[in-house]
């Protein structure tokens, strides 16, 4: 891709680029991740630093109906969470690691430790769990190696911890989730780009190929950056399946390691969620959806059941129509009532948009429930004319 320079004076509250914009030439100071709105504050910010120019490989995105119809009815911005710098910082950070491993490089395995930890005091420190949940697959896949695979072990990180936290780990066990969850898939860098950005089905030579990365990582995680086994081990095992049809050993049931069946689950769960952008809202049903099909099969009951426990059968930021044909978006779920979270009104049963911030816990509220969960496209002709 060819780098582009941009005047900071050209660029608007709500810009939106299909790649990261960053602060220099070298691509190593982040700005805004790829596909996040530029925030009014962060002009401001670089302009007091005495920034002029920004650079990027990416487009600009134009601004669509959709994104028009969300800013109408006050969807919220993830990007407003008190945790969002926090967040990408540590995206930034992990990508410095990621990147040194393709170049064969030792990172620097203080930066590993200090991330996990500030990950765990993230999520623990948190007074409602959508302020952290929303920002896991905010940040679209990025193109870009290091950014890719950082996103990823960030994100499964956290919901390793959202989940872990349901089986009170003791601190130890809790940290080797976390970074095998960070760390679970650096043995893809190993494998060769013509498969892994092969557009067709993989022959079987191909697959086997790609189903070495749990042994690779094994390898790296040991060898490389001197973790003990224990966190290796989990790596390994997190392509292993309830009912024995996984890799690369094909063990069964609780001879899976315990967080690495926890793994398993928040690896596929992540995996579902980053498959498409934000604003495709109702990515998180579909992949609880799914998971839920999969249930002893592919994985331990008791941890998808954590799972739906935490997030609920609606993961927060779900888009949803209710049985009166209002629609709203869920901002807390019910451990109790899986299936009637609480919801943030945005459109009421007349049609009409709703400006003050009125929510409906559907436990209480036992007149209403949910019919569908809706993309937010579909929203577009429910929305009034301003």
């Amino acid at each position: 891709m060819d780098m582009k320079k941009l005047k900071v004076s050209d660029l608007k509250d709500g810009d939106r680029f299909t790649e990261a914009i960053y602060m220099d030439q070298k691509l190593s100071n982040m700005l805004v991740p790829a596909n996040l709105n530029i925030k009014a504050k962060d002009l401001e910010r670089i302009i007091k630093w005495g920034v002029e120019e920004v650079y990027t490989e990416g487009e600009i995105i134009e601004r669509t109906e959709i994104e028009k119809g969300a800013s109408a009815v006050n969807v919220t911005d993830p990007a407003d969470s008190k945790f969002f710098t926090t967040y990408v910082s540590m995206i930034e950070l992990f990508s410095e690691v990621i990147t040194s491993l393709k170049k064969g490089k030792k990172p620097n395995v203080t930066n590993i430790n200090e991330i996990a930890d500030q990950l765990i005091g993230m999520v623990e420190g948190a007074d409602d769990i959508k302020d952290i949940h929303e920002l896991v697959g905010y940040i679209n896949k990025s193109d870009k190696l290091g950014e890719k695979y950082a996103v990823s072990g960030i994100n499964c990180a956290i919901l390793s911890i959202i989940v872990g936290k349901e089986f009170s780990l003791t601190p130890i066990r809790m940290k080797s989730l976390v970074i095998a969850s960070m760390l679970h898939d650096i043995g893809m860098l190993k494998i060769p780009e013509r498969i892994l950005e092969k557009k067709g089905n993989l022959t079987q030579e191909e697959l086997a190929v790609v189903k070495m990365h749990p042994t690779v990582s094994f390898q790296a995680i040991t060898k490389v950056l001197g973790f003990p086994e224990a966190v290796a081990r989990i790596v390994i095992q997190h392509h292993e399946r309830w009912d024995g049809n996984g890799y690369p050993s094909k063990l069964a049931g609780e001879q899976i390691n315990l967080l690495a069946r926890i793994l398993a689950v928040t690896d596929s769960f992540e995996a579902m969620n980053r498959s498409k952008a934000y604003r495709a809202s109702m990515i998180g049903y579909a992949a609880m959806k799914q998971i839920l099909n999969e249930n002893s099969k592919k994985y331990d009951a008791s941890i998808v059941k954590m799972l739906v426990k935490v997030l609920g059968i609606y993961p927060p930021g779900s888009f949803v129509i209710l049985n009166d044909t209002s629609i709203g978006k869920v901002i807390r779920v019910k451990p109790v009532a899986p299936l009637r979270p609480v919801i943030k009104l945005l459109i009421d049963s007349a049609g009409s948009k709703v400006d003050k911030n009125e929510e409906i816990d559907l436990v209480k509220n036992t007149k209403l429930f949910i019919v569908k969960v809706i993309d937010l496209s579909e929203m577009e002709g429910k929305l009034p004319v301003e």
